[in-house]
């Protein structure tokens, strides 16, 4: 590992660029010694450290947050397909060794909570794990939309590409009864339609990693207080899905936001962060069941 760069951006922020094996991994830090341990975030496929500046300044004002573009993510450039999810942890663990950062609390959000979990089978010293629309693997329906965008992209169909991604990130029927469900959908679908070809390159070959590795053996979870959590409304990764991984964890509970889908952290932002709080012990979030 080598540390390239580091960059003092403001107040209690700090950027570091590093390479792990040739590829770069990028590390954002707020309010570090905040708390005694960071909250590591790794993202979603699209919510790369420049997206998630909101949700970190917020949580910030709490903990010491790092958040992390992990190497084939926001502009860290392509991480080939055939490089699988435990040398994405590798690169984490890495790089936070080179930050000298040791007990960690950790948060992944979709793509990410693939990461997180394969991480927190792997590595000793996280505290509290929280995963927001945990994947454990892809049911055979979007086993076939996910090859269906693919093929779209091959095709350069950018429109229905971005409508059909759009579709499954965003449930349809929340979007017709709830305004800030059809922004964030306009926005995304926007964000989709004007994408660069290094984006769509990064969404191809994170989506085929995903599709070739993307499976947690829920039998092999350590024994970490877990919350799972995701929007009541998400039709991409439902709350029975969300469940069943919250369920095989010893210490696991599952929270649903109410009037949110698969966007949660646009369409109900403070609830957002407030559940990220709870899950590593800073603040509470109404009636928190132990999932059953």
């Amino acid at each position: 590992m080598l540390i390239q760069n580091t960059q003092m951006l403001s107040t209690g922020t700090d950027f570091h660029i590093m390479s792990y094996e040739g590829f770069p991994i990028h590390f954002k830090q707020y309010s570090k010694g905040l708390t005694d341990i960071p909250l590591i975030f790794i993202g979603g496929a699209f919510q790369n450290i420049d997206r998630v500046e909101k949700v970190c300044r917020a949580l910030s004002e709490k903990t010491w947050v790092i958040s992390v573009d992990t190497p084939g993510n926001g502009n860290t450039g392509v991480l080939p397909s055939d490089y699988d999810f435990d040398f994405i942890c590798e690169a984490i663990h890495y790089g936070l060794k080179g930050l000298g950062v040791d007990a960690i609390n950790l948060l992944g959000g979709s793509y990410g909570s693939i990461v997180a979990m394969r991480y927190a089978q792997r590595y000793l010293g996280i505290n509290n794990l929280v995963l927001c629309a945990a994947m454990e693997s892809l049911p055979d329906d979007l086993n076939y939309e996910f090859n269906k965008l693919l093929f779209q992209l091959k095709w350069d169909r950018i429109e229905e590409f971005a409508d059909g991604f759009t579709d499954l990130m965003t449930n349809p029927e929340l979007r017709k009864v709830n305004r800030l469900a059809r922004v964030a959908a306009e926005k995304l679908r926007y964000a989709l339609k004007t994408s660069s070809k290094g984006i769509r390159e990064q969404f191809r070959h994170n989506t085929q990693r995903i599709l070739r590795d993307g499976q947690t053996d829920l039998r092999y979870l350590p024994d970490v207080p877990t919350t799972v959590y995701s929007g009541e409304h998400d039709n991409f990764i439902p709350s029975k899905a969300n469940i069943r991984v919250a369920n095989s964890f010893r210490r696991g509970r599952f929270i649903s936001v109410p009037d949110a889908d698969h966007m949660v952290h646009v369409e109900k932002f403070r609830a957002n962060v407030q559940v990220i709080l709870t899950g590593i012990g800073l603040d509470t979030y109404g009636d928190v069941p132990v999932a059953a």
